[in-house]
């Protein structure tokens, strides 16, 4: 709090999250595992954590519900098979009163006895760098709101956003997930995202921006004349959001099509081309066709 210093993956353009369970420090990027500092490399003063992970929200719990067990449910306290029937035991035999948790909590189990869920932190579904970012929010609440109200009791949810008046969050809450998938499909329309075009990602990574782009810009230039005459749309290259990761440096090449034949057409030149004749050594690259991210 003196300085504002933060701990940053030296491997990824990344913080490290901090994980009071192995009072550690993870990059969840790379993998990367470190100790705890005691002090601010800086100016040596007392290191606090910030956030809203499930750790922090459960220890807020904890001191204003302290009559109320309460129970997290994520990657770090769910690993295995026995461990979750463990945990889903505690749930339904009353002994625990509130659950906090990840994606994991919201899909696929059966409580009865909830009647009240409560999403934090809805914004960063609705500006996320995915055009998807929306449509996976809603998917999301739509999911995790089932869990209340399952049985004869009456459920309730609580969405926290500081953009109440979002379009998109509008029609989800107000008419449901038919009008908010209207809606998006709408969007969608418009900006000749899926289900109007057909993309494809060449994906790549080396040590160095500069060989990283080179290699997809000569990618670039191998197609970029069959695409034009085929109507074929090309974005980038670019680093990626996220350029550095695990120590390389990540780019992209965007490839739109509204025609799945021409597309392929596309990617068999190119695929043969980048495998026969890479134009720059010391890369790794893939196709993602179809991407469900973006970044």
């Amino acid at each position: 709090n003196e300085c504002a210093w933060i701990a940053d993956c030296p491997d990824c353009d990344a913080h490290l999250t901090y994980h009071q369970d192995s009072h550690s420090l993870r990059c969840h990027h790379c993998a990367r595992l470190q100790p705890v500092l005691n002090e601010c490399p800086n100016c040596e003063s007392e290191l606090k954590p910030v956030g809203q992970g499930t750790e922090r929200v459960e220890e807020y719990l904890a001191e204003q519900f302290p009559d109320y067990p309460a129970a997290r449910m994520d990657r770090d306290v769910v690993r295995s098979r026995p461990q979750l029937e463990a945990f889903l035991d505690k749930v339904n035999s009353g002994e625990v009163k509130i659950l906090i948790g990840t994606q994991m909590l919201a899909k696929g189990h059966h409580f009865p006895n909830v009647t009240l869920v409560v999403i934090l932190n809805a914004d960063q579904g609705l500006f996320g760098v995915d055009f998807r970012s929306t449509e996976k929010l809603a998917q999301l609440i739509v999911q995790v709101s089932g869990r209340a109200g399952r049985a004869q009791k009456p459920g309730r949810v609580l969405i926290q956003t500081s953009m109440p008046e979002h379009p998109l969050l509008q029609h989800l809450v107000h008419e449901g997930y038919d009008a908010f998938a209207t809606a998006a499909l709408a969007e969608r329309e418009l900006t000749r995202w899926p289900p109007f075009s057909y993309l494809a990602m060449v994906r790549a990574h080396s040590k160095q921006q500069q060989t990283t782009i080179n290699f997809l810009s000569a990618a670039h230039h191998y197609v970029r004349d069959e695409a034009k005459r085929l109507g074929i749309e090309l974005y980038g290259p670019v680093t990626a959001p996220m350029a550095r990761r695990g120590g390389k440096i990540h780019g992209q090449l965007l490839v739109q099509s509204t025609k799945r034949g021409s597309l392929n057409h596309i990617l068999r030149g190119l695929s043969q081309f980048l495998h026969e004749s890479p134009p720059v050594q010391g890369v790794r690259w893939s196709l993602d066709v179809d991407p469900q991210e973006l970044f």
